[in-house]
């Protein structure tokens, strides 16, 4: 096709064909991603490789599905000769007048994204199991297979969730996998097995051979030497000599000429140069590259690498949204589901109409949670769910709810209380989480805000619900 049908602006770094436009990013030309949820598709120049990997892991980490399920090609470079950048991107371009080429693909992806409905998970692992069964379904992909990458840190990498951990957290994918295959959203079929270092996780490891002594790697070995005719049995420096290279048994003084005639060597003997200890079998460790650990062998994590198959339940919830895993809600006690918390919400709307009284919504806003949920894992996060539950319960009355908007957004109902008292509550509210991350997490950048809202007879309860949200 005609070059003059691409209309390219240098300017916004956009090219325009037909109604759609795509936002060109390069090393010298950079957007703020979230403005890219505007254009049809987004082409990264692939000329270095280290700034494409970190453009997609931004991409494809994004929480915004107009983000993470946007279109994205490569235009030039050999950034798609890495794994993990050619499982992340859409297409190749060598130049501008090839966009005609790729906008079928273009439109299928975002046509398919339509059909998407996006709610918001409450735990990160759900939140992530979803992120990865929109991109599958907009991709029309069934397989999602173990790709071998050495930058990985278990070795094997799945290139679109490994963009939702931080590179030493990648193992966590394994357990999350397993989730799904738990609920029925992806079959398994087995394909390989790693070994992770028991401390860190890691399968960045060297294995050697040590002493059994005194764990070195500094050892000699020597054969043992069996004399058949005076049964001398000895290591081989006992049969060598300084004038020759003839063999001679130092008992008997015969030489030794036909190995398996006049002598054999039954096995091997190891001298440690650290301790000048004698063994025949060595130890065998494995000594993480990543955190330097010195594992013993039978001590390392064994994880099976599995090639996993989208289900029709997988696609079912693609389309319908999934918002937890089962254990998510049902472990945290003091807590109802959102949909619950809705329909509470509407009727005390109704209630105050009629009785002129006062009542709040109130949220609790946990900034940074993803980030924070994917280091301490599944059951930390969920610990500290059930202490933030624990510490706002005891804070209102047994007859006010609380449910989880999302894995950050906790709301809170507060009937019958006017709006200072609220604000009041709220505020020792925060100042308790405050000192619950303060004492259980001071290594990790974790803060807490909130904000409250009285409950008005203009605009329906989801609207004012929904405006609480987002003011936060």
């Amino acid at each position: 096709m005609a070059l003059e049908n691409v209309k390219i602006n240098a300017l916004k770094g956009t090219i325009k064909y037909s109604s759609r436009t795509y936002v060109y990013i390069s090393a010298s030309r950079k957007i703020k991603l979230d403005s890219s949820s505007t254009y049809a598709g987004i082409i990264i120049e692939g000329r270095n490789v280290e700034f494409v990997r970190m453009v997609l892991r931004r991409i494809r980490g994004s929480h915004n599905p107009d983000v993470y399920l946007k279109p994205v090609f490569l235009m030039n470079g050999n950034a798609h000769k890495d794994p993990l950048v050619a499982k992340l991107i859409d297409g190749i371009l060598n130049s501008f007048d090839q966009i005609p080429l790729i906008h079928d693909i273009t439109e299928a992806i975002n046509q398919r994204k339509t059909e998407l409905t996006f709610i918001n998970s409450i735990s990160f692992e759900a939140q992530v199991l979803s992120k990865l069964m929109c991109y599958m379904y907009t991709r029309d992909e069934k397989e999602l297979e173990p790709v071998p990458y050495a930058l990985s840190s278990t070795n094997y990498s799945f290139p679109f969730l490994a963009c939702n951990y931080e590179p030493h957290d990648e193992f966590q994918i394994f357990d999350l996998l397993q989730v799904a295959v738990n609920e029925g959203l992806f079959s398994a079929e087995y394909s390989d097995r790693v070994y992770l270092c028991a401390n860190c996780k890691s399968s960045h490891l060297s294995y050697r051979e040590t002493c059994t002594k005194c764990n070195s790697t500094n050892t000699d070995s020597f054969d043992i030497v069996h004399h058949f005719p005076c049964a001398y049995v000895g290591p081989m420096t006992d049969f060598t000599n300084d004038l020759d290279d003839k063999l001679n048994c130092p008992k008997c003084s015969k030489t030794l000429k036909h190995i398996g005639i006049d002598y054999d060597k039954p096995s091997v003997l190891h001298i440690c140069k650290n301790c000048n200890h004698r063994f025949q079998d060595f130890n065998v460790r494995a000594k993480c590259m990543s955190c330097t650990h010195d594992n013993p062998v039978e001590q390392l994590v064994a994880k099976e690498i599995f090639t996993y198959t989208l289900s029709k339940k997988g696609e079912d919830v693609a389309l319908r949204g999934y918002s937890s895993t089962p254990k998510d809600i049902e472990e945290i006690i003091g807590t109802v589901k959102f949909d619950t918390y809705k329909t509470v919400v509407k009727y005390e709307v109704e209630r105050i109409r009629q009785t002129e009284g006062s009542s709040n919504i109130v949220a609790v806003n946990i900034v940074n949670a993803g980030q924070f949920y994917a280091k301490v894992g599944s059951n930390g996060q969920q610990a500290f769910l059930r202490d933030i539950v624990n510490e706002i319960r005891s804070s209102i009355r047994s007859s006010d709810m609380i449910t989880f908007y999302s894995s950050e957004i906790i709301l809170i109902t507060m009937n019958d209380i006017p709006s200072k008292i609220v604000n009041r509550i709220l505020n020792d509210i925060l100042d308790l989480l405050r000192k619950l991350i303060e004492n259980n997490f001071s290594d990790l950048a974790l803060d807490i805000n909130g904000k409250a809202l009285q409950l008005n007879l203009e605009t329906t309860s989801e609207l004012q619900i929904n405006e609480l949200i987002n003011s936060l």
